[in-house]
């Protein structure tokens, strides 16, 4: 049972959660888990059948007060949740190789099947420069990444361009908890910046990275959503994004405690992230929650897209 307390939290904090669930049916204590922390989105990560996907997405819209983001992080390869229900997608980089044209399809393709089941976000293109993404040319990564969000779209499924600033100078190999990139800020711009800078405008989500660059907060790193060098300076001054800009705490949580969760998306929401994503677990909602509650009550609020 959600703490009592909850309910005094401001209708606006709630919509800065978006929740990432492993669950992949709908329960009883998921839909009081909805009603008691009312987020501004939820993302699956775990995918049963067609049936029980879209029963699944049917009830959280059903039970969200706000038409809200229904997600999915879904690239092809390997970044397929997909290929639990259909068969298996080829990866950015074979379709690129075909073209343009060809990366539009799959797009639409990938929008077709994750609409026909009720989803609305996809939490792609990756417009990262290397051999997990489109390409190592910017130029293309640009021209790939437009056609695949104009597939997406003509399925009115909304795009999410990630991981901003570029995860390109980031070498093989093990990554530590918080990777560093160390290349200058004259060839970010020439090189990793170049699909943004171009795409930015048209595309209605900027998923942040968890990289810190030395370019932008050289003295203290820092992860870029936790940055306001990068989120507040580069994204929105420098490159004027109205978009959402968006933190995945989710992917670090198993490394923090509550605590330092809450602290975390702090940090984001106060470098200039709309939204922050986090497992649907209660103790982090409370504690992400409480801490916005407490050191963030006044900051802007960007209106959610799905609505």
């Amino acid at each position: 049972m959600a703490d009592q307390s909850i309910t005094i939290i401001p209708r606006e904090l709630r919509q800065r959660l978006v929740i990432k669930l492993d669950q992949s049916r709908w329960t009883a204590s998921l839909e009081r888990l909805l009603h008691a922390y009312r987020p501004c989105g939820v993302f699956l990560q775990a995918l049963r059948t067609p049936e029980a996907t879209a029963d699944l997405l049917g009830q959280i819209a059903r039970t969200l007060e706000t038409p809200p983001l229904l997600g999915l992080e879904e690239e092809g390869g390997r970044v397929d949740p997909l290929a639990a229900l259909f068969p298996p997608l080829p990866s950015p980089r074979s379709v690129a190789e075909k073209g343009v044209r060809a990366v539009m399809r799959f797009g639409g393709l990938m929008g077709g099947a994750m609409s026909a089941l009720g989803f609305n976000t996809n939490l792609a293109p990756a417009l990262d420069l290397g051999t997990r993404a489109f390409s190592s040319d910017a130029g293309e990564v640009a021209r790939c990444g437009e056609a695949f969000a104009r597939g997406l779209r003509r399925h009115r499924v909304l795009s999410c361009a990630k991981h901003f600033p570029g995860l390109g100078g980031l070498g093989p190999g093990v990554r530590p908890k918080l990777p560093v990139i160390d290349k200058p800020m004259a060839a970010m711009w020439r090189e990793d910046l170049v699909p943004y800078r171009q795409l930015l405008p048209r595309l209605p989500l900027a998923l942040i990275s968890h990289a810190a660059y030395k370019a932008y907060d050289f003295d203290v790193l820092h992860a870029a959503a936790q940055s306001a060098n990068i989120v507040e300076g580069l994204l929105r001054v420098k490159l004027h994004y109205e978009g959402l800009a968006v933190a995945d705490l989710a992917r670090t949580e198993d490394d923090r405690e509550p605590l330092e969760l809450g602290e975390a998306a702090v940090r984001s929401v106060k470098a200039g992230c709309d939204l922050v994503m986090i497992a649907g677990r209660e103790e982090s909602l409370e504690a992400v929650l409480a801490a916005l509650a407490r050191d963030t009550p006044d900051h802007h609020f960007a209106t959610n897209p799905g609505a």
